[in-house]
């Protein structure tokens, strides 16, 4: 049924159990995540999280937020 819209549906957290879970469903088109959601999940080390996201969800696109505002901050950390 959900093949019918012409919409992508993207899972939005930083939970790797929920992650997990999600990716192997065939509606989820990909995954969103940012600073706030990390923190409430209880993820401390960013990097790592990203990594092992990056790890579990191979074929689904996946957008990381970053902390900055500012053009220099900003490819600093998505570097």
């Amino acid at each position: 049924m959900v093949k019918k819209f012409k919409i992508k549906i993207f899972a939005d957290g930083a939970d790797i159990s929920s992650i997990k879970k999600l990716n192997s469903k065939r509606y989820i088109s990909g995954f969103t995540t940012n600073p706030s959601l990390m923190k409430k999940a209880g993820v401390k080390d960013y990097k790592k999280f990203a990594f092992s996201f990056l790890k579990l969800v191979k074929n689904k696109p996946i957008s990381f937020e970053v902390f900055a505002d500012n053009l220099d901050l900003m490819k600093k950390q998505a570097r």
